[in-house]
């Protein structure tokens, strides 16, 4: 089927979907195409001439909006629980609760990196992924459920941390689009500088005290978590500006015009024919 004469000239068709197409010819000079999907489509001699494409503002603001209040709410939870075992000596009756933040922190920041840095398509990527949102689950479960249910119930917020992890570790399996790619990092994220944070002030304590040995340790571990974070907030970004974006993943772009367009970051992953 030839599509020479399939015009869609100077039109909004922001986020419409051409996914599997033949659109060999087709002309899209000077239209908006920001968010649409030409996926395996055959795109042979098609006109992009001025187009404008890469990803909605629309978009955009969202995901900006849910990765701030993710922001909000997973540092409220961290700082608090780290502010409330940060000078807690082994002696103290909620030491246990101290290393059991401490760990889960530190293994949310692993994972979170882990995620970033495994490719999209090895195994490593989803089982990351999972484990990524079952820390991050467990942490805002344990410390919004012990806090409605006053603070001083340990066993309200286990439970509730066994629940909050199950419900992420859920909700990372079954929805792999939206918004959730983008809570996961932002939640990684906090949590790493969390840790990293929390391991400082340890590591401050020890050097104090001249404990060399335990305060250089620790103060290696804390920075390295500083670039840890680094990288997750770098990942994170990058689920932010890459969403919805113009997709052209394994199309046919043999010969196509993209004169003068505006491309901004959009996907040309696996695309025949693009210089």
């Amino acid at each position: 089927m030839n599509h020479q004469n399939i015009n869609f000239t100077n039109q909004n068709l922001q986020n419409c979907s051409f996914k599997g197409l033949n659109l060999n010819g087709a002309n899209f000079s000077k239209s908006d195409i920001r968010g649409c999907d030409f996926s395996h489509s055959s795109l042979r001699n098609a006109n992009f001439d001025c187009v404008k494409a890469g990803q909605t503002p629309k978009i955009f603001t969202f995901l900006i909006s849910v990765a701030f209040l993710t922001t909000i709410i997973v540092f409220h939870a961290v700082t608090q629980m780290i502010f409330g075992v940060i000078e807690r000596t082994p002696e103290s009756p909620i030491w246990s609760y101290a290393l059991a933040l401490s760990i889960s922190l530190g293994l949310a920041g692993i994972a979170c990196v882990t995620m970033s840095l495994a490719r999209e398509k090895s195994t490593l990527k989803p089982i990351a992924t999972i484990f990524s949102g079952a820390t991050s689950g467990a942490i805002l479960g344990f410390f919004y459920g012990g806090t409605a249910a006053g603070g001083k119930n340990p066993q309200v917020a286990i439970v509730s941390a066994v629940i909050g992890a199950l419900i992420m570790a859920g909700t990372s399996f079954y929805f792999k689009r939206g918004f959730i790619p983008v809570i996961l990092p932002v939640s990684g994220t906090v949590a790493t500088y969390g840790f990293a944070f929390l391991i400082g002030t340890r590591a401050i304590a020890f050097l104090s005290t001249q404990n060399l040995i335990w305060g250089f340790s620790l103060s290696f571990l804390s920075l390295s978590y500083i670039g840890l974070t680094l990288i997750s907030l770098g990942y994170s970004i990058k689920k932010i500006t890459t969403y919805s974006v113009t997709s052209f993943r394994d199309s046919d772009l043999t010969n196509a015009n993209f004169n003068n367009a505006k491309l901004g970051l959009s996907d040309f992953t696996g695309a025949i024919g693009k210089n």
